[in-house]
């Protein structure tokens, strides 16, 4: 049997669907203020331009908010959200999704 590794890959050999996005928890709370939106092709936090807010008013699913993110309606899996210190102190939000493909 051949075995591969892949650097940088988070891979599981079920059907089971995984996410993580991590942020600083500045950027995660801009996120729930709706100053960005969750871009869910790429799994990142990203500003809200006006041509992605006017995509976002026609109901495209591309581009969350925060509550849409955790709206079984925009994702289909369970969400989960964990935060944690590094040792400068700083805050980050670990986020995402996961459940059955």
């Amino acid at each position: 049997m051949k075995r591969q590794i892949r650097r940088g890959v988070f891979e599981t050999n079920s059907s089971s669907v995984h996410s993580i996005t991590m942020c600083m928890k500045s950027d995660y709370d801009r996120w729930i203020a709706d100053e960005l939106a969750f871009d869910y092709w790429n799994d990142e936090l990203i500003e809200i331009t006006p041509e992605i807010r006017v995509e976002m008013k026609s109901g495209s699913s591309r581009y969350l908010t925060h509550e849409q993110f955790n709206d079984w309606e925009y994702v289909e899996f369970e969400t989960f959200k964990n935060t944690f210190k590094t040792a400068n102190n700083d805050e980050v939000v670990a986020f995402g999704y996961y459940g059955h493909d």
